[in-house]
């Protein structure tokens, strides 16, 4: 039986600036992982019955994964998608832009998080294992100089993005 409805989820793409432009936190899924093993990901996932919304959710996920605690008030929606039906379960997929402007303490899940890494927004597209709604979420991201740029872009709602075609369409 197929589940009709998509289960909603958020994810945390951190960003900050940096001499060589945006960077972004990703995390790699550990290889026992059945959907997407060894991949890179932002910290997230499915919303849970005492989650009051989906800002809830990922910050309960983000300190759940990565031990850090965010304010759900400066959690910026940068894109919602519903992932692709033929990867696993289809999830109605919000990814938020979050700020970071000062150091970025962790203590990473060893059960969700094999590693951890701060990469540019053009590097990771070119040089990591993501799948293609978090490639999608970084190519946005790409497009902008700095983050203020990003997330005064977002507020406007004038991001429209025409990412469809990457080496893992289908995943």
């Amino acid at each position: 039986m197929t589940r009709e409805v998509p289960i909603p989820a958020a994810a945390v793409a951190f960003v900050r600036d940096t001499e060589r432009g945006i960077e972004v936190y990703l995390n790699r899924r550990p290889a026992h992982f059945r959907y997407y093993p060894g991949a890179f990901v932002f910290p997230g996932g499915r919303r849970d019955e005492e989650d009051s919304d989906l800002q809830a959710a990922a910050c309960r996920e983000v300190k759940e994964e990565i031990g850090v605690e965010i304010e759900a008030a400066n959690l910026v929606l940068l894109r919602q998608v519903h992932t692709n039906p033929k990867a696993g379960p289809v999830y109605d997929m919000h990814t938020y832009a979050y700020r970071i402007e000062a150091e970025f303490h962790t203590a990473l899940n060893r059960e969700e998080v094999d590693e951890e890494l701060w990469i540019s927004a053009n590097a990771a597209l070119e040089k990591l294992y993501l799948p293609y709604q978090i490639s999608a979420a970084i190519y946005t991201i790409s497009r902008f100089a700095t983050v203020a740029e990003l997330l005064q872009a977002l507020a406007n709602g004038s991001i429209s993005d025409e990412y469809r075609l990457h080496k893992d369409y289908w995943l």
